[in-house]
């Protein structure tokens, strides 16, 4: 078995499968793969771009959102116009921290992952969906933690630990994550919450181009 691994694990053999899903991938939704960049079991709504050395697994990725560099997610449902920046770590999985006496998997996970375990079911969840909205900017090294929302339009500094809920437009930072700002006024937020400019179909966007760097504009326009 370990034979077998290692004949799959062979820089050749990896890269020929990079090759492989890329290909596929980038015909079937219009996706742009970097280089030995690992899909496994997720989904896209199209023109969206992966760079180099990215894992995304058991995932979603919206439409126009990208993933920099070196960046590892896993079990997230990412929306539209998203930038993930590189080195991102998003669903890394978690252990028990009260109640289990140990927070070694091998006492209540049959994944096996130091190949023995001394539970005969699964008695904690490992891994929590993450489910992130559109228009959000996730800054380069930050770690997103299982089962964390993260609403419309917020953005993430970079290096941050988000191990709590992220309201739509809020700006947070630090380790743990804290509030630092909205990004506008209560009325501004409200009127893009209800407007959804990120469901408008392509013609819409390039026809409006123009009010995207001006919020007061675009509600002028649409109020």
């Amino acid at each position: 078995m370990r034979f077998i691994v290692s004949i799959l694990k062979n820089p050749v053999s990896l890269w020929l499968y990079w090759l492989v899903q890329k290909t596929y991938l980038e015909l079937k939704y219009n996706v742009q793969l970097g280089y030995l960049t690992n899909i496994r079991k997720s989904t896209f709504e199209g023109d969206n771009k992966l760079y180099d050395n990215v894992r995304l697994w058991y995932s979603c990725l919206g439409e126009y959102s990208y993933i920099a560099k070196n960046s590892q997610i896993s079990r997230a449902n990412i929306g539209k116009f998203c930038a993930i920046g590189p080195n991102v770590q998003m669903g890394l999985g978690t252990h028990p921290t009260s109640t289990f006496v140990s927070i070694h998997p091998a006492f209540y996970s049959t994944l096996k992952q130091t190949t023995v375990t001394f539970s005969d079911k699964n008695l904690f969840v490992e891994h929590d969906p993450i489910v992130i909205g559109n228009d959000v900017w996730i800054g380069a090294n930050a770690i997103v933690a299982d089962g964390v929302s993260i609403g419309d339009g917020a953005i993430i500094a970079a290096g941050a630990v988000v191990t709590k809920n992220v309201e739509p437009y809020q700006i947070v930072g630090g380790v743990p994550a804290k509030f630092i700002r909205n990004r506008f006024t209560e009325a501004q937020i409200k009127f893009l919450l209800n407007f959804k400019w990120w469901d408008k179909n392509k013609d819409w966007h390039f026809e409006n181009a123009s009010l995207m760097s001006d919020i007061e504009k675009l509600m002028t326009k649409y109020s």
